[in-house]
C-alpha cells in the first residue's frame, strides 16, 4: 500500500488510512448461528496502536477505550538498560514534525500484535507559486494503486 499525504496530516490520520485485513476481523464465537451479522468487527473493538519512529512511540488515544499498548515494550527497554524511549499522542502529532530517515524501515502495531513496517520514501517540499494541497489535506490523502502490467508475448510464425 501506497499513501500521498502532506506535512498537515496527523499519524493518526495515517493510522486511519492504513488498510489491514485483520481489521475486517470478526469477533466473538458465532458457529451456532453462522446467519447472524456481527455487531462490530476488530476495528472496532481493538482502537489501540501505536507508531513507532525514531525512538518514540506515537500511541492512538483518541477513544476512551484506547490503552497505552507500548508500555509494556518500554517497561521490558528499561528493565534491560535499553536507551529510553518516550512517548507521544499520534493525534497530536503531524508528519511535518516527524524526524525520520527516508528509506529507514518504521513500525506500525495495532490490535495489540498485528505488526507493519512503514517506510517513507519520498519527501517533497511543495512550492508556494503552486496550489498547494496543504490548503485543503482532506483532498490530498490519497491510496495509490499500482497495477502490474504483464506483458503478452505472441509468436508469429
Amino acid at each position: 500500500m501506497t499513501l500521498l499525504m502532506t506535512g498537515s496530516h496527523s499519524l493518526a490520520e495515517l493510522r486511519d488510512a492504513i488498510c489491514c485485513v485483520g481489521d475486517l476481523q470478526v469477533c466473538g464465537e458465532f458457529s451456532n448461528a453462522p446467519d447472524v451479522v456481527p455487531e462490530f468487527i476488530s476495528k472496532d473493538h481493538y482502537k489501540s496502536a501505536f507508531f513507532f519512529f525514531e525512538g518514540v512511540f506515537y500511541n492512538d488515544m483518541r477513544f476512551p477505550e484506547c490503552q497505552d499498548i507500548s508500555a509494556t515494550t518500554i517497561e521490558w527497554a528499561q528493565s534491560r538498560n535499553f536507551p529510553s524511549y518516550s512517548q507521544a499522542k499520534m493525534e497530536d502529532t503531524l508528519l511535518v514534525d516527524l524526524k525520520v530517515k527516508v528509506g529507514f524501515p518504521y513500525l506500525y502495531c495495532h490490535q495489540g500484535d498485528c505488526e507493519h513496517l512503514v517506510i517513507i520514501t519520498d519527501v517533497r517540499l511543495v512550492h508556494l507559486l503552486l496550489p498547494s494541497p496543504a490548503v485543503k489535506p482532506q483532498l490530498f490523502l490519497m491510496n495509490v494503486v499500482l497495477m502490474k502490467l504483464d506483458s503478452l508475448k505472441v509468436k508469429l510464425k
